[in-house]
């Protein structure tokens, strides 16, 4: 019977010595972010860590966590195109055989167009012309995009084919 009631004893003190200190730290363990983007900031009175696309949390002073829904940071987006100051006219879009692109005065440039997947499907240039006229009737139905640059400047549109 003594042997019976030391390993009761036994266990007890062991769930105690084990079990109860990690059940107590890991309640009072601040929450942490491990993330390969986004970052921290702290200062006095909060910690903040916060990651693209995460959950944005804050502890503040009293050690209360306030979770502020998803943080995403600005979004900068470059373009390599310097300028879209071409007055352009380009009709009828949709189209089934002819393009017209008119511009607001002569000009010398060029115009390329592309399918959807970027495999050069056109190239013609503007030679002192105000108006040019695309044929693009034995292109197969679908979108493309139409590029057109006069004196560094450039623009693209979107060009609809059908049957």
């Amino acid at each position: 019977m003594q042997k019976i009631k030391n390993y009761f004893y036994f266990k007890t003190l062991l769930t105690v010595l084990i079990f109860i200190p990690c059940f107590i730290l890991g309640q009072i363990t601040s929450p942490t972010l491990i993330s390969n983007s986004g970052g921290s900031f702290a200062n006095n009175t909060i910690i903040m860590d916060f990651s693209i696309g995460e959950l944005a949390v804050q502890t503040l002073q009293n050690n209360e966590i306030l979770t502020q829904g998803f943080h995403q940071e600005v979004l900068k987006i470059g373009t390599l195109i310097n300028e879209l100051e071409i007055l352009t006219k380009i009709y009828p879009n949709p189209t089934s055989k002819l393009l017209f692109i008119e511009l607001k005065k002569e000009s010398d440039g060029d115009i390329l167009m592309y399918d959807i997947k970027g495999k050069l499907v056109l190239q013609d240039k503007f030679q002192n012309q105000k108006i040019k006229q695309l044929d693009i009737s034995t292109f197969s139905p679908g979108n493309y995009l139409l590029h057109i640059n006069i004196a560094n400047k450039n623009s693209v549109f979107k060009i609809e084919k059908f049957k």
